[in-house]
């Protein structure tokens, strides 16, 4: 990928538009599934019954009409729905415009968010949906764009590729000879664009000025985000099911989105060493 690539997605413009397509393009809308809903005075069982034969993990409760409460499958007493119902609370619902990120925000750590329509709640997100092609497409968005960061920082730190010394001589010839076959296939490309996640990221994070840039507390943390995030990336890309580890990732990769799409960890990784080096230049000898 050239240089032209990296840079023009850290153009404001562009940063704009990433940022509407990530924060617009997709909704709850795209997830959500509808509430199945009986009234209140209907016996427990009517609703297990139901829940059970249409694999419903939550049941909407209605009292006059309108849903006011749901229940959960394992909630059913003897009497009736609505003597096993509970409330709505006011964090479990979202509006029908809510993007993903606010959605991973709630979601997996909470099992459903209910959404609300025309001042009714009509429909239900569950951990099951966040499997669905359009959370996948933006997950795997955000993490292309968290790699190409990573790329453009190395591009910058070192645009005479002394990076390859940072990485093991088994990485090195594994990306080398990626490269050399995206070439034959006339894929114009760098050594730098055929490393992994893993890869990158070691050499981004060598030195704790670098993690302490990035907000990362330690090597080891480094090293368990970045095989968690290449997990996610995998199964996403082999439309495997994630998860319960893939989804807290995701959940994490989306309480970042605005800085992934800003580059903000990576510039100031940038800015550091490039500081560094002024210094290094400036510094009168001894």
């Amino acid at each position: 990928m050239n240089d032209l690539i990296h840079n023009s997605i850290r153009e404001p413009k562009s940063v704009q538009r990433l940022t509407r397509t990530f924060g617009q393009s997709l909704s709850a809308l795209d997830l959500a599934e509808p509430l199945f809903s009986l009234d209140e005075n209907q016996p427990a069982s009517a609703g297990y019954d139901l829940m059970r034969a249409r694999n419903l993990s939550v049941l909407g409760v209605r009292r006059d009409g309108l849903v006011n409460g749901w229940v959960g499958i394992e909630d059913f007493c003897s009497g009736t729905i609505g003597e096993c119902g509970r409330a709505f609370s006011k964090t479990s619902i979202l509006r029908t415009t809510a993007g993903f990120e606010e959605i991973l925000a709630h979601l997996p750590a909470a099992e459903h968010v209910f959404i609300e329509w025309l001042g009714e709640v009509g429909a239900v997100i569950t951990r099951n949906e966040l499997q669905k092609p359009p959370m996948r497409m933006w997950l795997f968005g955000a993490i292309t764009l968290f790699d190409t960061n990573l790329t453009w920082a190395i591009q910058k730190i070192y645009p005479d590729g002394s990076w390859q010394r940072l990485v093991s001589k088994g990485r090195f010839e594994k990306a080398s000879t990626l490269h050399a076959q995206r070439l034959r296939r006339g894929t114009q490309c760098d050594v730098v664009d055929c490393l992994q996640i893993k890869d990158k990221t070691d050499i981004l994070m060598h030195g704790r000025e670098n993690l302490a840039a990035l907000g990362i507390a330690s090597r080891s943390e480094a090293e368990r985000v970045t095989r968690s995030i290449e997990k996610l990336r995998n199964h996403l890309a082999h439309a495997q099911e994630l998860e319960r580890s893939d989804l807290v990732m995701a959940a994490r990769l989306a309480s970042l989105i605005r800085v992934i799409l800003n580059a903000e960890g990576a510039q100031r990784v940038v800015a550091l060493q490039r500081a560094k080096k002024t210094t290094h230049h400036t510094a009168p000898a001894s």
